[in-house]
Formats: structure tokens, sequence, C-alpha cells
């Protein structure tokens, strides 16, 4: 029979897990940045980009759609469409 079930004696055989830091800080990034500002979406959306390339794909889709709706939903931008909209709307 085969090694099914053993224990490696050598702890070097055991591959170490990576874990996706550079995913969390743009999941994380992105969703302080909704209610907050536009800076930490953008800084979302590099540690986005950058997580896709080191191949942390899902974290970085997630980061990057996060980021788009941070971007549009921060309070500076929907404040300056807003105050655009009303005003064209009450012929100012």
């Amino acid at each position: 029979m085969g090694n099914e079930g053993k224990i490696p004696l050598n702890l070097q055989q055991i591959p170490e897990e990576k874990k996706p830091i550079m995913g969390w800080a743009a999941v994380i990034l992105g969703v302080i940045g909704i209610p907050f500002s536009a800076v930490f979406t953008i800084i979302g959306l590099i540690c986005s980009v950058i997580a896709l390339f080191i191949g942390q794909i899902g974290w970085g889709i997630t980061g990057i759609l996060l980021a788009l709706v941070g971007i549009v939903t921060s309070p500076l931008l929907m404040s300056l469409i807003g105050i655009g909209a009303i005003a064209t709307w009450l012929n100012f």
C-alpha cells in the first residue's frame, strides 16, 4: 500500500501555506473606503492590482470591485455630483 494516512516524519516535506496578505489589504481598504474616503479605495485598488499579479486572483478581483464601489460612493464624489444635480434641477 501507499503512504495514505501516514504522518510525514520530516517536517520540511510539508509545504508552508502562504497567506494572501495583499488580497486581505485590498479587500479591507476597499471596505473601509466605501463609507469614509476615496483615498482608501485608491490604495485598495493598487493593492488589488498587485494581488492579481502575485496570483491572488479571487482576493484581487474582490478588492477591485470594492474599490470601484468605494470610489463611486465616496462622500466627496457624491457631494460634488449631488450639488451639481441639485443646481441643474433648480436651474441655477
